[in-house]
């Protein structure tokens, strides 16, 4: 069970009830608690010494903590569903869900729950009687250093190999380890510097993936002579997301084939290397959508529009919707919420770079590791060292745009691994297997409704009506795929905010 205090100013002084100090994460070198700048690491931490609460988190608010501020009292936890109280119809937060059904993710501080609050990065939370204060600096957004590519290049291969040498290991790990860049930069960084793991670990993923992730992982530490294992991925992914969407707090659409791979090495290893951030500030995976739709401060609207369209869901999230939450839900809401949270990263070098390090991988991506993965493990994380992430998120938008600053990096610092592809350039697998595996879920969520969930089918905004309604007509295998797990989602959500368990 995840830590929790609720602070309550009653007449006879303050009751307190559940953990009165709370250190999550790992902090690198400094006291979380401390004054001053946010030390290095991944962290969340809390304290109560009967007169006042002092709570603080890491410089980028990736460590997950919530709060919810009521008139007389507080309740503060890493997981969000701990601040729900029994029995308790909660409301729901309609703008920030606006955003979330369509993109995934939600935007700044926002949560599914009117009454629920993320803590803002670099943050200090104090409360007393007399009611909560929240000091949190503005976002780090720097503008367009004056570099060359070959200094930008070469100041991402120097301030990574400092990152990973602050973050040597001090015992035996594993590395979980895909196909991709970040967790291959990690690792050969790990073996330039003479601490190389004593397994990697690649997990397979749910159909249409077509298991290149796990083949170029295993390819790679063959190479360093280094064991590997893959494993499978959880044998159902309706199972999987029903129960990873609520051990994240309902904050992410993302995770659940993570929860093989996690479990794995909660029981194997103390120690783990992470890759979050990599993807957002070095060679965004979104760079394709962000080249077709520039920044343009003097058209937000237009862009978010854009960014709605083409959206985890896009328009086919209008099937979901009934005539209540077409409104509450609308599409001009999601567009007035998304275009403020766009303005605040109007004078960044790289304004959607920014854009989605500060809302997707914070919000979303990070929850993987730091809401499922084990509180107790020392996670590294070195993207996310200070001056590494300063320098990367002041390189010149001109050299972003490409997509391929990440690997001129990687050619330059192990040129001898140049010849080994990555796991993105294999087409996802469709036909038969990928048909085979939606229609089973949909089986699954049928036979889950029917057996332990009959409020589902009954439920008041009838989602699961409307979805099974998706399935006729042109594009429904397609549509009826993207919104499964959306629909999911909303289903928990629902039973959630009527006070019951999922």
């Amino acid at each position: 069970m995840k830590p929790r205090i609720r602070l309550v100013a009653t007449r006879d002084g303050v009751r307190a009830e559940g953990d009165k100090e709370a250190r999550i994460g790992h902090a690198l070198g400094g006291d979380p608690l401390a004054e001053g700048p946010p030390p290095e690491g991944i962290f969340a931490a809390w304290t109560w010494d009967g007169e006042r609460l002092l709570a603080r988190n890491d410089r980028y608010g990736i460590h997950p903590l919530y709060y919810r501020a009521d008139a007389g009292s507080l309740t503060l936890s890493p997981d969000p569903l701990a601040l729900l109280r029994p029995g308790e119809i909660a409301e729901l937060d309609h703008d920030a869900l606006a955003v979330f059904i369509r993109l995934g993710f939600f935007l700044g501080e926002d949560t599914a729950f009117a009454a629920i609050r993320a803590l803002a990065p670099a943050a200090t939370l104090t409360w007393t009687p007399d009611g909560p204060e929240i000091q949190s600096p503005a976002l780090p957004v720097p503008g367009p250093a004056n570099l060359s590519r070959t200094q930008a290049v070469d100041g991402f291969v120097e301030l990574f190999r400092a990152a990973v040498a602050r973050r040597l290991p001090a015992e035996s790990y594993i590395l979980p380890l895909s196909g991709g860049r970040d967790s291959r930069h990690i690792l050969l960084e790990l073996c330039r510097q003479g601490a190389p793991p004593r397994l990697c670990v690649s997990s397979a993923k749910f159909p249409p993936d077509p298991g290149a992730d796990a083949r170029v992982a295993a390819a790679l530490a063959e190479r360093l002579g280094l064991p590997h294992r893959t494993l499978a991925p959880p044998r159902s992914e309706f199972h999987a997301e029903r129960v990873a969407n609520p051990a994240q707090g309902m904050g992410t659409l993302n995770g659940a084939w993570t929860l093989s791979l996690l479990a794995f090495l909660r029981r194997n290893s103390a120690l783990w290397y992470d890759g979050v951030g990599g993807g957002e500030l070095v060679q965004n995976p979104s760079i394709e959508l962000i080249r077709k739709n520039p920044y343009d401060v003097t058209d937000l609207p237009g862009l978010a529009d854009r960014l709605l369209a083409a959206g985890r869901t896009g328009a086919r999230v209008e099937y979901l919707l009934g005539p209540r939450t077409r409104t509450l839900w609308s599409r001009e809401r999601a567009l007035a919420r998304l275009v403020r949270e766009l303005a605040r990263h109007a004078d960044a070098a790289f304004p959607l770079g920014s854009f989605f390090f500060w809302n997707r991988t914070r919000r979303s991506i990070a929850l993987a590791t730091f809401a499922l993965g084990d509180g107790n493990a020392v996670i590294h994380t070195p993207y996310l060292d200070h001056a590494l992430v300063d320098h990367l998120a002041s390189v010149p938008h001109r050299f972003l745009i490409d997509g391929t600053f990440h690997d001129q990096a990687l050619h330059k610092a192990y040129p001898e691994h140049a010849g080994l592809g990555f796991a993105s350039a294999v087409p996802q697998r469709h036909g038969p297997v990928l048909v085979g595996h939606r229609l089973a879920y949909l089986a699954r969520l049928l036979g889950h409704t029917l057996h332990s969930e009959p409020d589902w089918w009954r439920g008041h905004d009838q989602v699961l009506r409307r979805l099974l309604a998706a399935g006729r007509g042109p594009g429904a295998p397609q549509r009826v795929s993207r919104l499964q797990p959306l629909a999911l989602y909303l289903l928990q959500l629902e039973s959630l905010a009527a006070g019951r368990t999922t």
